[in-house]
């Protein structure tokens, strides 16, 4: 199969068609790939827990929310974990659903130890391996309670904290907890000072710290050794930083003032050896320091960080920084000989490319990429589209094109309504599940704006999408054309597919008329209404019936159903591909009649990374199928864009759309507005009217490089002049981006009324 360039002049990266990357067993895959401009801002792991391990990391690391990612030392990632209510090292305490019960979950080992919770308690945050603090009222009295799970699992075991005054109040703040104590502090029951207390787990025992010349002693921060408070006067004006020996806690600490001029609740402190260990806070670039507890000089061990130090489980401490984006690990802070810090890499980050923020689509010859801004310093700068043509020579070189930019991917959201100038809208970036990039079969891309919410399919000017989780609306433009509940749906040219009402069918709807125009039984072994995925291209049906269930092919010419893996999955002309995470792959599958028989089935096409905090669904994210028989594009573990174009046979060009009227009433300066969708890609094509009868031509449209979308407007004149009434017809033929296929020819009658 040979197929021609589309467009001239290209250049870009290719692969010899020799070395194109394939199964030995498979059909050819032309490879080449789109590097991405490495960015001044540093990779952020976003860690917020850590033992010597691994790390937990969040992509809201200073306020964490949604879900969390375990990254091992040795790589290994576990995603969508629940963000914790407070962290001990390499322990996360969870609530149980529906009860006041806790979760104890141990990264690592995946292992979780679940505390059950008396119904006279109230849980604070305080923690270990298999120790819960509750709160109880005895006697109108509030205690503390330390809950034990025994090694072997079953009923905690419960002691009384002890040494506690008699005016505990009913909350803990701001509590630390390690491996063996915690530090808390409480308002009083009455008008007495708020006063902080040192929990030692072995003994169940509360040390009432000396903190009487302060307001509030709070936000602490734990070593073996010491503990570091932010200290506030009692006219809460002045803060400090407050060190307490942790092995003699009745003795009265030292107060540290000389952290760059400032202490706040910002400020990052721990302790190391002995050294306190802060990230300044008057510096933008937000340097580790670090002073000796004793008094004398500081010292930079980090030129810029992440503002944030996590206490690890051995007493280290980890921060993310360097001098760069070049330069940037997850270090490791911990004591060295002398007592002094020692900063060592844990984790290399490496620069992160401009495409990792995720959205891609490849649509009819062409690879849509969302990217960030490459000299942004800070995240979230904003994302941009930009486009690259590809051709695939005789010889089998595929070549992607010269990157084009094609504008911000932010949107405008409209003004209160108040009709006041000043309140017409505010610039929201696009990021997240807004860089889902669908293709429109026109060498364009939708995606979610506050104007067009969720896209479910595309095809032209129609889509369907969803305003709302249960609501979905089916629309041509902006003219909405039916509403109905949310469920699976495709669109292939003016047609749209949507679950039928027997299990196994999907129906088939004209659009904009919204006339039924048929039923198919495709074998899908679920309810129509549990269907969670429908595709279309040309003959071939995709269903599934969601993640990890049943899912696929049908093929329409000749009534036979194709076995497909289960996961997140993308349609083509000929084969399909589909995400299997398991594999950290994406799999081919090749269809009978577009590959010889001995190719027929499935296999991996190409490797897939997982990248931090991305959707289990990364399907328009990270990659993304051109439908009309084209190549397939993903993000590589270099943050490049790899472009594999499968060698199958593709359904011959047609026509999947058109709007073509009958009738040119031109006696009113009327004109004929025709438009068609094709296919696939064209290299050329005519559009010829001719007089009936008698064949002469009276006029001639032509173009080249279209892209699937094809439009013509006459307002019937020939040489200036106006052709007589009567009857006509119009010829279209075009040459499909493949030599080895039959031009398309369409022709129909076409009446014209001039005078």
């Amino acid at each position: 199969m040979t197929v021609l360039a589309l467009g001239a002049g290209l250049t870009g990266t290719t692969t010899p068609a020799a070395a194109a990357e394939s199964a030995a067993d498979g059909p050819q895959v032309p490879t080449t790939t789109i590097p991405g401009e490495r960015m001044a801002l540093p990779r952020s792991a976003g860690a917020i827990a850590a033992d010597g391990s691994g790390y937990l990391s969040s992509v809201s690391p200073r306020n964490p929310s949604g879900r969390a990612t375990w990254v091992g030392d040795d790589g290994r990632k576990v995603a969508d974990l629940p963000i914790a209510a407070a962290y001990n090292g390499g322990y996360g305490l969870e609530r149980v659903a529906d009860s006041q019960d806790r979760r104890i979950r141990h990264y690592a080992s995946g292992t979780t130890v679940t505390v059950d919770v008396p119904e006279t308690d109230a849980v604070t945050d305080v923690f270990a391996k298999n120790r819960l603090v509750t709160l109880r009222k005895v006697n109108g009295k509030n205690t503390l309670r330390l809950l034990e799970v025994p090694a072997d699992g079953g009923k905690p075991v419960e002691r009384a904290v002890t040494g506690l005054p008699d005016d505990m109040g009913p909350y803990l703040y701001t509590p630390a907890s390690d491996s063996t104590g915690a530090v808390f502090w409480y308002k009083p029951v009455g008008d007495g000072p708020w006063r902080t207390v040192l929990l030692d787990f072995a003994s169940a025992k509360a040390t009432l710290l000396p903190t009487e010349q302060y307001g509030v002693v709070e936000y602490p921060r734990l070593s073996p050794d010491k503990i570091v408070f932010l200290a506030v006067d009692k006219k809460f004006d002045i803060s400090h930083t407050y060190v307490v020996d942790r092995h003699h806690p009745e003795r009265p600490g030292t107060a540290i003032t000389t952290l760059d001029g400032a202490t706040d609740f910002n400020t990052e402190t721990g302790v190391v050896g002995d050294w306190l260990v802060y990230v300044s806070p008057t510096d933008k670039q937000r340097p580790v320091r670090a002073v000796p507890l004793s008094g004398g000089p500081v010292r930079t061990l980090l030129p810029r960080s992440r503002d944030l130090i996590v206490s690890a489980e051995d007493g280290s401490r980890v921060v993310e920084g360097g001098s760069g984006a070049d330069d940037w690990a997850l270090r490791r802070i911990t004591a060295g000989p002398g007592g002094e810090p020692a900063v060592a890499v844990r984790t290399a980050l490496p620069a992160q490319s401009v495409w990792e923020v995720g959205g891609l689509a490849v649509d009819k010859g062409r690879v849509l990429l969302a990217g960030e801004n490459p000299r942004s310093t800070e995240p979230y700068d904003g994302t941009s589209l930009s486009t690259s043509d590809l051709s695939l020579s005789t010889d089998g070189k595929l070549t992607a094109g010269p990157l084009r930019d094609e504008g911000d991917l932010g949107y405008w959201v409209p003004g209160d309504g108040s009709g006041d100038p000043g309140s017409s809208g505010y610039y929201v970036s696009c990021y997240g599940d807004c860089l889902r990039l669908t293709g429109t079969g026109e060498g364009k891309i939708v995606h979610e704006t506050y104007e067009t919410p969720h896209v479910v399919a595309a095809a032209g000017t129609y889509r369907v999408v969803r305003p709302y989780a249960e609501r979905q609306e089916v629309r041509d433009g902006t003219k909405v054309l039916a509403t109905g509940p949310a469920r699976a749906a495709a669109l292939w040219g003016n047609t749209l597919w949507t679950p039928g009402s027997a299990t196994g069918t999907l129906t088939s709807t004209s659009l904009p008329s919204m006339k039924v125009t048929g039923t198919i039984q495709t074998g899908a072994t679920c309810a129509a209404a549990d269907l969670a995925d429908v595709q279309v291209v040309g003959r071939w049906l995709y269903w599934s019936c969601g993640p990890g269930r049943a899912a696929g092919v049908y093929d329409q010419t000749t009534r036979r159903a194709i076995s497909v893996p289960t996961g997140p999955a993308q349609l083509a002309d000929g084969y399909l591909v589909s995400q299997d995470d398991a594999a950290g792959a994406l799999k081919i599958t090749y269809f009978p009649d577009a590959v010889p028989a001995e190719q027929v089935g499935t296999r991996v096409l190409t490797e897939l990374p997982a990248p931090l905090h991305a959707p289990q669904d990364r399907r328009g994210l990270f990659w993304a199928v051109d439908r009309f028989g084209g190549a397939v594009a993903s993000l590589d573990a270099h943050g490049d864009v790899k472009v594999q174009w499968p060698q199958v046979r593709t359904s011959p060009l047609a026509a999947t759309a058109t709007s073509v009227p009958a009738v040119l009433d031109a006696r009113k300066a009327g004109t004929w507005k025709a438009s068609w969708q094709l296919s696939k890609a064209v290299t050329n094509w005519k559009l010829t009217v001719r007089r009936t009868p008698g064949g002469q031509v009276v006029r001639e449209f032509s173009g080249s490089g279209a892209r699937g979308a094809l439009s013509v407007e006459w307002d019937g004149t020939s040489g200036g002049a106006k052709v007589p009434s009567g009857g006509y017809r119009w010829t279209l033929t075009a040459q499909p981006a493949n030599s080895s296929d039959k031009a398309l020819t369409v022709s129909e009658a076409l009446a014209v009324r001039t005078r």
